[in-house]
């Protein structure tokens, strides 16, 4: 499936984004890790005053001053048992085809304290997708025989234990009783293109139809995507003699959220009107267009795969600042990003949303890590 471009370009490819990204880091703001405990959800820097606001998964608020002082705390030593509970939007018993993921959504006041286990091992494999700000996203995979069967398991903020339904990996080419995922491209799904070979994309448009030929699920995030993004990005670096970025896992869920938040709002500035901290940002989609670069015309993708986003970031002043720039001053402190978080959500159009949320400091070289820790 392929589209003609209504005019040539001279570029490899075609950058749609904000034409600035957001200005790199201050040498101060560069250096501030959170001081709180228990994780952050998101933060906003103050280029006015230069404060650091950490907004904590417990719902407690941290401000820093642009010298790393904290001048408040709401945090408390350890967030209680939330009263009100948490609610599913899946409740009855499923059938997952073998190899295949599903995908539950769960929301609560406190979406971290959510966690889920199987009752009887060997049968799904249990990963956490993504959180929100209320909603936090569970997939098990099946892994065991066919017929196997294992009750889902919901623990919130430390209390007893709530089964929620039982999963039972199917026997067959097809399924009774639930949702088997990779059957379609919407729903419950997992990302990364766990689709069955021929998916059903009939009544869906092209953009739609494209992303899932691609392997995408819509309405979903793709961590593949997101870690070859930040793979691609430290190849770059290392061209350059620079250090490689660790991956900043205290902001992955910031990444995750943002991602999704620019499928409503494309702007740094975020849904609720503050502002996001130093980030690039980009979209696209993953059907071909004809472009025209030195090597000839050809088909390329309109930012709609890992390589092609990076490669505009990579051709834009602001967007190549924030990923490469490094300084060490005469103190020892690195000024510029050294970690890195990188989300990617197709929405239900088909619509890809990427970003790179970067953070410095020397406390995330402590125990480097260069892999999504969502996969």
């Amino acid at each position: 499936m392929k589209r003609k471009a209504g005019r040539f370009l001279s570029t490899v490819l075609v950058v749609v984004m904000l034409a600035a990204a957001t200005p790199a880091m201050s040498a101060s703001a560069a250096a501030l890790t959170c001081p709180g405990t228990g994780g952050w959800s998101s933060m906003k820097y103050d280029d006015a005053t230069g404060n650091t606001t950490w907004y904590m998964k417990d719902g407690s608020v941290i401000v820093q001053d642009e010298n790393g002082n904290v001048i408040q705390n709401t945090q408390t030593a350890a967030p209680s048992a939330a009263a009100t509970g948490w609610t599913s939007d899946t409740n009855s018993d499923l059938t997952v085809q073998p190899g295949k993921t599903y995908q539950f959504k769960f929301t609560a006041a406190n979406p971290s304290g959510i966690n889920v286990w199987m009752g009887t091992p060997g049968v799904f494999n249990v990963t956490k997708a993504a959180t929100e700000a209320n909603a936090v996203y569970y997939k098990i995979t099946a892994v065991g025989t066919p017929g196997a069967a294992a009750g889902v398991y919901v623990l919130y903020n430390g209390g007893s234990g709530t089964k929620l339904c039982v999963a039972t990996v199917a026997g067959g080419s097809t399924s009774s009783g639930g949702t088997s995922s990779g059957s379609t491209s919407s729903g419950n799904t997992s990302s990364g293109g766990s689709t069955s070979s021929t998916p059903d994309t009939s009544g869906m448009t092209e953009k739609q139809k494209a992303a899932v030929e691609a392997g995408l699920t819509l309405g979903d995030w793709n961590h593949e995507y997101e870690q070859e993004v930040f793979d691609l990005v430290n190849e770059e670096r290392v061209k350059l003699g620079l250090p490689k970025l660790v991956w900043d896992v205290n902001g992955t869920d910031l990444a995750q959220i943002r991602a999704k938040e620019l499928s409503i709002k494309y702007s740094h500035t975020r849904p609720d009107g503050t502002h996001a901290g130093t980030e690039n940002i980009g979209s696209g989609d993953a059907i071909p267009i004809l472009v025209e670069d030195p090597s000839g015309v050809h088909w390329a993708l309109w930012n709609g795969d890992p390589k092609s986003i990076v490669a505009s970031w990579m051709g834009s002043e602001g967007h190549y600042k924030n990923m490469m720039d490094y300084e060490v001053d005469d103190a020892g402190n690195v000024i510029g990003a050294t970690a890195m978080a990188v989300g990617c959500y197709v929405d239900k159009e088909g619509s890809i949303w990427w970003v790179q949320v970067f953070t410095g400091g020397k406390s995330v070289l402590e125990n480097p890590t260069y892999r999504n820790p969502l996969l």
